[in-house]
């Protein structure tokens, strides 16, 4: 059986438009994403109200209580501002999948209709999920597209931290999704042929990892002893902390090996 996914709250910002406008207002979408023994709730930022979000729940006749994994597109509080009306579930971001206090890492093959996918560009923690379901492939990307096909182009997202990355990141995603739900706005189809393309690997069981250590976002090596304390996904190597960090102090340790 495929997954489900399902918008359990439209989206909407005016911050291409608010200099016009004097305010900034920004909600992001909130979808719910079911496969298998998974309930899912993507990107539960902010909200004039948390009772909005409970409701829709409620309309799905689920509770707060019933997710297990939330999971964050990228690090910018309009879309996580929410995490913590989900006491029980998991959280699922870029630097891995958290339980209480702990992580590991999470596999590009999620569960055998969900795949996580890095895309960069708007935030450097961005990663999208391209999920299989019965009306093709939704890519659930957070603000690689804020709205249908908006902002035209890369250069126009003022918060965009790389441009080009993020160009490559929405080339990906219209090669692999049938439908796109963007950061704030309502699902669109991307126009993609009906042909599946062999890179999407949507509905291929989970390949096992060694999940007590995972490997290196960047270098690939497994991690073990040499995993950063503050950035988990990295060994000590790849680090990405400068020389002032107190808590991991990887830098100092990268530079010992030199």
């Amino acid at each position: 059986m495929k997954a489900q996914v399902k918008i359990l709250i439209e989206g909407c910002t005016n911050a291409d438009s608010v200099v016009a406008t004097g305010e900034e207002r920004t909600r992001p979408t909130i979808t719910l994403v079911k496969d298998n023994d998974i309930i899912m709730v993507v990107d539960p930022g902010t909200l004039e109200s948390q009772q909005l979000l409970v409701d829709a729940l409620r309309k799905e006749n689920l509770t707060v209580g019933d997710i297990d994994v939330v999971c964050i597109t990228h690090s910018h509080i309009d879309h996580y501002r929410n995490i913590g009306m989900f006491p029980k579930a998991k959280t699922l971001e870029f630097y891995g999948l958290w339980d209480k206090e702990s992580v590991e890492s999470w596999s590009e093959n999620f569960s055998a209709s969900i795949k996580i996918i890095h895309t960069p560009g708007h935030d450097n923690t961005g990663i999208t999920l391209l999920v299989d379901t019965n009306e093709g492939v939704v890519a659930i990307c957070g603000d690689v597209f804020w709205k249908e096909n908006h902002p035209e182009k890369p250069q126009d997202d003022a918060y965009a931290l790389d441009p080009q990355k993020l160009q490559d990141s929405r080339d990906s995603i219209l090669k692999m999704a049938d439908w796109v739900i963007p950061g704030h706005g309502k699902m669109y189809k991307t126009g993609r042929t009906a042909e599946k393309t062999a890179d999407t690997n949507i509905g291929v069981p989970m390949k096992k990892e060694p999940r007590a250590n995972g490997k290196c976002r960047k270098c690939g090596n497994l991690l073990g002893k040499d995993r950063c304390v503050c950035r988990p996904r990295l060994c000590f190597r790849c680090c990405e902390c400068g020389m002032d960090c107190d808590l991991c102090g990887c830098s100092h340790k990268n530079k010992s090996t030199l």
